[in-house]
């Protein structure tokens, strides 16, 4: 018998931990920002100035996920390699995870402090490698479940890419570009 696999639509894939986690539902929006900026001079005898390319970037995409504990835990059940601590479901771990992204590793060989990685892909639309810039803002709803957590739980936070790109590139993949044919390969559920 031979097992049918599909790509999973929405991810959050942590690097330094190896691990990835289903997000059961598309954001009702999120925003994608890249900035470019150009410095003007005014030249004797013109009337208009002239710009000069200075950088762009880097690009940022906000999100807020509405995570329900049982769509959460659902979705993930033998699909997630993300391991839960005792007494905890996935959103309690992905929380954990997320706000540990939000600090750096030391790294004390070489006295450096390593920013850890995530990448989010959301459909065929979004995915973004980088690091969360802006930390972990948390909100809780109701209903209170039997074992005293919330049902809901709203996590908003910001990534910024790492990786450079050019406009030859952003012109062709848009806001999916940085994702590799491995990457694509890795992260695969049993459907």
């Amino acid at each position: 018998m031979v097992k049918d696999f599909k790509l999973i639509p929405n991810y959050i894939y942590l690097y330094h931990t190896d691990e990835y986690l289903l997000i059961p539902e598309y954001p009702d929006s999120l925003s994608d920002n890249l900035s470019s900026t150009f410095t003007s001079q005014n030249a004797l005898s013109r009337t208009a100035p002239i710009y000069t390319y200075s950088y762009s970037g880097p690009r940022t995409v906000q999100i807020t996920l509405n995570l329900h504990r049982d769509m959460l835990d659902d979705m993930n059940l033998e699909a997630s390699n993300m391991k839960l601590d005792i007494g905890d479901d996935y959103i309690d771990t992905l929380i954990a995870r997320l706000q540990a992204i939000a600090l750096p590793a030391y790294n004390s060989a070489n006295k450096s402090v390593n920013p850890p990685m995530v990448a989010l892909k959301l459909g065929s639309d979004i995915f973004i490698k980088g690091v969360v810039t802006s930390g972990i803002a948390l909100n809780y709803n109701k209903p209170i479940l039997s074992n005293g957590k919330y049902a809901v739980c709203n996590v908003s936070f910001t990534i910024s890419e790492i990786e450079p790109f050019d406009a030859e590139s952003i012109g062709k993949l848009g806001s999916f570009r940085g994702i590799t044919q491995q990457f694509k390969k890795e992260i695969y559920i049993k459907g």
